[in-house]
């Protein structure tokens, strides 16, 4: 099979978009304020706010995202029933948040359910360490939106952190939580946005490289797991993705393997036209640096 090439990758104008250099580093308890205040303003369910050619009802929306969570097991992945897109698909490498590339797709895609957004989470608490002002990926997106309480209802949470808190081996499992119609209403300063958004949120932990001392089935488990959560981003019909270093904060996976493992799955028979539009959103300016090396044309043709 001849190799997919990425001479779609392009580097996106930064002037429109907000990047990194736009997110401040704030007090643990300023972050924990932000996470409250965003909590009980879905608790008391405020009514419609107008966002861009869309209305936003957090009441209703919360009520949807809720009831349509979903656990799926690794058994749940293994075939599907696969959606293809009519073209190649365009790769952008951005130096920006999740929520930053998110807020850019959403303000220029009239269809909001087709953006889906990867979250790096906890294995065993719903949005990691947020409400103690915790500060990662997952916990700038559960101080912004709905998606905590969609996570941590009772329905999901056995299923998917108290099964994993069983688990001590660090690698977890490919158990992933889909939540629909997820809805963000601030950025990752916690500033209130004038056009909140809707998107679909893949929640997934990666293995804990930090933890297991075999490297090879660490990379093999990574390699499974990043198949599996772009499954499920397949199989909700989200053809426009934000995804980015996944597990390698914290739980230390190499940058390279990891943008080495999308990409090969990417290029693959299963998912090669599958995704309309990809944006790896990176914070850190090093696995920024990576991730472009990885993706870069002259790197990929030919090989």
């Amino acid at each position: 099979m001849a190799e997919q090439s990425f001479d779609k990758t392009r580097k996106r104008n930064q002037l429109d978009c907000k990047d990194a250099t736009d997110v401040h580093h704030l007090p643990r308890d300023k972050y924990a304020a932000i996470a409250d205040d965003t909590l009980k303003k879905f608790q008391a369910g405020l009514s419609n706010t107008r966002g861009n050619h869309r209305n936003v009802n957090l009441q209703h929306d919360l009520r949807f995202s809720i009831e349509n969570t979903i656990v799926y097991t690794e058994d749940d992945l293994i075939t599907t029933t696969l959606m293809k897109s009519s073209s190649s698909p365009v790769y952008e490498i951005r130096h920006c948040t999740t929520l930053q590339a998110a807020e850019s797709l959403a303000s220029e895609i009239d269809d909001d359910n087709r953006i889906g957004i990867l979250n790096f989470a906890s294995a065993k608490n719903p949005g990691g360490g947020f409400l103690k002002g915790s500060n990662a990926q997952e916990e700038s997106i559960a101080r912004s939106s709905s998606l905590y309480l969609a996570l941590s209802q009772d329905r999901i949470f056995p299923q998917f952190y108290g099964y994993h808190r069983r688990e001590k081996n660090g690698l977890y499992t490919h158990r992933i939580i889909y939540s629909p119609r997820i809805t963000i209403i601030k950025d990752d300063n916690g500033k209130m946005l004038s056009s909140p958004y809707h998107v679909g949120i893949v929640t997934c932990a990666a293995p804990n490289a930090s933890i297991c001392q075999d490297i090879e089935l660490t990379r093999q488990t990574m390699k499974e797991r990043i198949r599996c959560l772009l499954t499920v981003f397949q199989m909700h019909r989200h053809d426009v993705v934000v995804l980015g270093a996944f597990g390698c904060g914290v739980f230390k996976n190499d940058p390279r393997e990891v943008a080495l493992a999308f990409r090969e799955h990417l290029q693959s028979d299963e998912f090669r036209n599958v995704f309309s539009r990809i944006i790896f959103a990176i914070f850190d300016a090093d696995m920024h640096h990576v991730f472009e090396e990885v993706f870069a044309i002259s790197q990929y043709q030919g090989k």
